[in-house]
């Protein structure tokens, strides 16, 4: 049986993206907001929650911290910062305890490459961030 894994995002190309991605090597059940999560962690207790990070990084970072310091929920949490707003991902992964970070899109096999990853020992800071300011318009 595969493993369960919870997908938290809000936007629907982004949650499709990564629904396509991984459902070859988990169960995954999509959430569409934020609010909902922990209440949809308790009961669902999967083995990974992967959290979208769109321009305000603050709620997801927040939630990953919740998720990590509930003392009934042992899911390996990452974090998919899609636009590359974490300017520091050391300091982001020890602000939410995350298991881990994937910076920038994740293509079809890096999703999951990713979240068979995280690891709370070492956490993993995948992919390659998008260039920001005038260096995207060159790239």
């Amino acid at each position: 049986m595969k493993p369960v894994l919870l997908v938290v995002e809000p936007k629907a190309h982004r949650r499709l993206k990564l629904v396509a991605g991984l459902r070859d090597d988990f169960q995954v059940e999509p959430l569409l907001t934020l609010d909902a999560a922990l209440r949809q962690v308790r009961s669902m207790r999967p083995g990974v929650v992967l959290i979208g990070i769109g321009r305000r990084p603050e709620p997801g970072l927040r939630l990953c911290r919740q998720i990590k310091t509930d003392a009934g929920i042992k899911a390996r949490v990452g974090l998919i910062d899609w636009a590359s707003r974490l300017t520091d991902p050391s300091e982001a992964l020890d602000a939410s305890s995350a298991d881990g970070i994937f910076r920038g899109e994740p293509k079809d096999t890096e999703a999951a490459a990713f979240a068979t990853a995280l690891n709370p020992d070492a956490p993993p800071i995948h992919g390659t961030p998008k260039p920001r300011g005038l260096r995207r318009l060159f790239s």
